[in-house]
């Protein structure tokens, strides 16, 4: 026994929502094709995520490996770096933007 279901789908009458948070419904929205929406995501969030984790892994690994010594203030500040990156990112999906 097959079930068979017949939609049709009027592109004229189509709403949008937002979401529970009052998000912008991202897929579909016309901010992901400006130029700067697109030079933010292609290019600046990801070579932050990159520079951050080069940080964290030199700070943490690299100098105390090969230097000798383990600088307490530079491990630091890069944790808390790359905690508010993360932190903003996390933020940002939770929300729905990004």
């Amino acid at each position: 026994m097959t079930d068979e279901v017949n939609v049709q789908i009027d592109a004229t009458n189509v709403e949008v929502k937002a979401g529970p948070t009052g998000a912008i419904n991202m897929p579909d929205h016309g901010i992901r094709a400006h130029w700067a929406y697109q030079l933010f995501v292609r290019l600046a969030r990801p070579t932050l995520d990159w520079v951050t984790v080069y940080a964290v892994a030199y700070h943490m690994f690299v100098q105390p490996f090969y230097m000798g010594k383990f600088d307490v203030v530079a491990a630091g500040l890069s944790l808390t770096w790359a905690a508010a990156v993360y932190g903003i990112k996390t933020y940002e999906k939770k929300a729905g933007v990004a």
